[in-house]
């Protein structure tokens, strides 16, 4: 089994490793702490289901989201549904109203 540093973690799972240590202090991942050269170095054991948790959180949140903008997509296209029979009613009234307008002029 080979141990990740956070950098290597980060960059085989292509997140920045900001978000690497969020998830390690919030035990999202699985870590062994190791002393070397007098520091203590975090090494993540590689699991492919690590990184399962926030993916699922951040689908969830993808779906609500894209519910709402398809809501907004319907409401939009009635809206210019509506708009276009109405230009539609309004350039007939026009038409009419030229024609009318053309017959009295000939008188």
């Amino acid at each position: 089994m080979q141990l990740l540093t956070t950098k290597e973690y980060a960059t085989k799972n292509k997140i920045s490793i900001f978000n690497v240590m969020k998830m390690v202090k919030s035990q999202q991942l699985k870590t062994i702490t190791k002393e070397e050269n007098g520091k203590e170095i975090v090494y993540i054991l590689p699991d492919d289901s690590n990184i399962s948790q926030p993916q699922d959180a951040t689908t969830q949140e993808d779906k609500e989201e894209y519910s709402s903008m398809q809501d907004e997509i319907t409401q939009l296209k009635d809206e210019v549904a509506k708009l276009r029979s109405e230009l539609n009613r309004l350039k007939v009234t026009v038409f009419k109203m030229a024609k009318s307008d053309a017959k009295i002029l000939k008188i």
